[in-house]
């Protein structure tokens, strides 16, 4: 936690010590709808006050601390081709758009040694302001955060602002369903990384703004962002071995990221699909979705419903990532689009308008119309349904 003072320390120590238990064997459902185990409705979809004391019973407290895994602050970028001379085009990397364009990369060899980086962006002049402080009440500005939990392969990103406060966030060392959990440097509070929601402090039940982040391999990342785009740099200011990930490898099959071994306690396996199965969590109010990577690979398209939402996953070969829309269009009008694959192009069967896997059409009837994304969260399939146990699944 470096750049805290004793006292903030002291503060999240204590906290992590009262609401962190470690456990050995396998407890309860840890989700339950208000009316089920009663207490005020939160933000945090399917989650009742009464539910998420009992996952801020249920955190597994590893004893890492959280100097393990030091959070970035204000990081290095460097250009695609000056990060390319020390990256192989298998890696994994995870793409973040920003507001007036700005485009980076943080690959995910250095996310696994750090967890959370502390992202600021440059004003209209391109200079970098000074990080929120977080003992000043304000506006919290362009300040992001973005944060990757290793073993539960979960990445989220979100405003670097906890209720009305502006702040940065590290990771404590603890968990919960073997994902990671977060402190806020602001109010000490804890909260879920995969949630993205407090469980424990002053902020307990506040929702984190989040952001889309698109999981992708830097080969082809590298030549349709290349000069546009922005990569972390490894001159974090640590003595990291950013060329190896400690837990394994995505790249290499046989490690933690595919075999069948958990290595914390999880409240609840379901059981429909391999564990570290890599899904993509959905939510439409209380109704919960996981779409399955490798299906919409296979398919290049997958035409679904979550509740009354109607959507579609479309894959992007180049870039080796899936993006998930709202089937209607921009306007959310009621056309209602239905893609297939046809002639090797992505066509709708309503215009047979061309259009590609950003979800913007190029030639036909809606040119230059948008579908608008939805946010979707990269997890492992068992850390995703622990927490959203009545998950249905695609395709």
């Amino acid at each position: 936690m470096e750049g805290l003072g004793q006292g903030s320390k002291a503060r999240i120590f204590a906290i992590c010590a009262v609401v962190s238990v470690l456990l050995c064997a396998v407890v309860g459902p840890v989700i339950a709808a208000p009316e089920e185990g009663g207490g005020q409705a939160t933000s945090i979809p399917g989650y009742s006050e009464d539910a998420l004391r009992r996952l801020s019973d249920a955190i597994e407290r590893t004893g890492h601390g959280p100097n393990a895994f030091p959070p970035l602050y204000r990081p290095q970028f460097v250009t695609v081709s000056d990060a390319s001379l020390s990256m192989d085009d298998d890696e994994i990397v995870f793409v973040v758009h920003y507001p007036r364009g700005l485009i980076r990369i943080y690959p995910q060899r250095i996310l696994v040694w750090h967890e959370v980086v502390n992202d600021i962006l440059p004003d209209a002049s391109g200079r970098i302001p000074e990080l929120p402080d977080p003992s000043r009440p304000g506006p919290a500005g362009e300040s992001y955060t973005v944060t990757y939990s290793p073993l539960t392969g979960t990445v989220t990103a979100f405003r670097s602002q906890a209720g009305a406060y502006p702040t940065s966030f590290g990771a404590t060392g603890d968990l919960l369903n073997g994902n990671a959990i977060l402190y806020d440097r602001t109010s000490v509070s804890l909260w879920s990384q995969l949630l993205a929601g407090c469980i424990e402090g002053p902020m307990r039940g506040k929702r984190l703004d989040r952001i889309p982040v698109l999981w992708a391999r830097w080969g082809g990342v590298k030549k349709r962002y290349a000069g546009r785009a922005e990569v972390l740099s490894r001159s974090t200011g640590y003595r990291r071995s950013y060329g190896r990930d400690p837990f394994g490898s995505y790249q290499r099959p046989g490690t933690y990221y595919d075999n069948s071994r958990l290595t914390s306690v999880v409240s609840r396996l379901d059981n429909r699909l391999p564990p570290k199965k890599r899904i993509l969590g959905l939510e439409a109010e209380d109704l919960f979705g996981a779409v399955q990577v490798d299906g919409v690979k296979e398919a290049r398209i997958l035409n679904f419903t979550l509740g009354v939402l109607p959507l579609v996953a479309l894959y992007d070969e180049e870039l080796d990532a899936v993006r998930i829309f709202d089937r209607r269009l921009e306007s959310r009008d009621d056309r209602l689009l239905t893609f297939i694959v046809f002639e090797d192009k992505i066509v709708d069967q309503e215009s047979r308008s061309i259009w590609i896997p950003e979800g913007v059409c190029l030639y036909g009837r809606h040119r230059d119309k948008r579908l608008l994304p939805v946010l979707a969260v990269d997890s492992m399939w068992f850390a995703w349904a622990a927490f959203h146990w009545n998950t249905n699944i695609y395709p």
